[in-house]
């Protein structure tokens, strides 16, 4: 394990010295994985990272779900987001190297693959419950235990006849809750209109799972799927940084924006770590950095969202678009920044809400949460890793 972790730190150091400043589009269609099985390598300093098992297995049991529920309106089956937060016991210290939690992570994951666990039962059609089947196992399934099991892969030795079982029901998984969206667009009625749907946060979610997919694998053609819908996600922003697809959610509209940003930060960082530099990939000024923008942006004047908000698209509990739904603890909404902020610290959207804690008395409530964020980044993690994929606070920050 010591010899490939090694060897992985010297590769990518080379690989992104020469490849930092490629073009995205030879990243796009030519990219390989120069890392296979190392989705997220495990840090070298797991000072903030989980490494000590708290939770004894016998009380922690993460039992297969065998049928995907979800329901045909708004919201997942949230049995798997139960049972991803029993996994996570597991799978956060075996990401800070606990050898003990790897074979746990190991046992899940074959135990969920011999039952051909998380089987999605509705139909391809791209409406009702099949956009909320598909997330579901792509945010609450597919792609954690994919995360979790590169860990382990990373830690303890696996035997060859286990490890073809748990990949061939990874690969079942991902393909049968592909939901890329690609050619289709938004049409008439909506601010979204012309905007391509791999743009929409639950295509995001599937291309982070093909792109794991891709790595344990050694398939490049799975990897690069996913630079496609960061690309679109990229390109048909608005000129101030907002997402067509996720603002005009009524109240959830910056919840989104959020989800959305985090999935792309998930994106690039796996490109990181096979030696891709996609964080500064942009399309007539547009850019990650004009996405972290308008979140600052908002945080400082919140009536700039309601002009997309009050389209009122897929609001769920949140109906009041005057009134945005950011929980200050959540990782799904605040993840990104644990990435942004320690790879572009002098960037001047970092400097900017480093020059509001000279007198934070002045500060409205969403500005104090943005702000609590940044300062937390070296203190302490979120216990969570929803729309993170793993922990931010051990696997984001650099």
């Amino acid at each position: 394990m010591i010899f490939k972790k090694i060897t992985f730190l010297i590769l990518l150091s080379c690989i992104i010295t020469n490849t930092s400043k490629s073009d995205f589009k030879e990243i796009k269609k030519k990219a390989i994985i120069n890392n296979p099985e190392i989705i997220f390598p495990i840090p070298n300093n797991l000072n903030r990272c989980q490494t000590k098992l708290y939770v004894p297995p016998d009380f922690n049991r993460v039992e297969p779900i065998l049928d995907v529920q979800a329901p045909t309106g708004y919201g997942l089956d949230n049995r798997f987001d139960y049972a991803l937060n029993r996994f996570s016991n597991f799978s956060f210290p075996c990401g800070g190297g606990n050898p003990e939690a790897c074979e746990l992570v190991k046992e899940v994951i074959l135990n969920w693959a011999k039952s051909n666990a998380a089987k999605r039962t509705s139909p391809s059609n791209h409406e009702d419950r099949h956009w909320n089947d598909t997330l579901t196992v792509n945010l609450w399934v597919a792609s954690p235990m994919m995360a979790a099991y590169s860990f382990a892969k990373q830690i303890i030795k696996i035997p060859v006849e286990e490890d073809k079982i748990i990949k061939e029901w990874f690969e079942k998984i991902v393909k049968k809750n592909k939901h890329l969206m690609y050619g289709m667009t938004y049409k008439q009625g909506t601010q979204a209109m012309g905007v391509p749907k791999r743009a929409h946060n639950h295509a995001l979610s599937s291309a982070i799972a093909h792109m794991e997919l891709g790595i344990l694998l050694n398939d490049n053609t799975q990897f690069r799927k996913a630079f496609k819908n960061y690309e679109a996600a990229i390109k048909y922003q608005r000129g101030d940084g907002s997402l067509p697809i996720e603002t005009r959610r009524g109240g959830r509209a910056m919840f989104y924006q959020g989800r959305a940003m985090n999935a792309l930060a998930v994106i690039a960082i796996i490109a990181e770590n096979q030696g891709y530099d996609i964080w500064n990939y942009q399309y007539r000024g547009r850019n990650y950095h004009n996405l972290v923008k308008f979140f600052i942006d908002f945080t400082e004047n919140n009536e700039i969202v309601f002009k997309y908000a009050k389209e009122m698209r897929s609001p769920g509990p949140a109906t009041n678009y005057k009134v945005q739904d950011l929980r200050s603890n959540s990782g799904s909404n605040w993840g990104w920044l644990y990435a942004y902020a320690t790879r572009f610290p002098d960037h001047e959207n970092i400097k900017r809400l480093e020059s509001w804690s000279k007198d934070e008395s002045k500060l409205n409530n969403y500005q104090r949460k943005i702000l609590y964020q940044l300062k937390n980044i070296s203190k302490k993690g979120f216990g969570s890793a929803s729309w993170t994929v793993v922990e931010p606070f051990c696997h984001f920050t650099k």
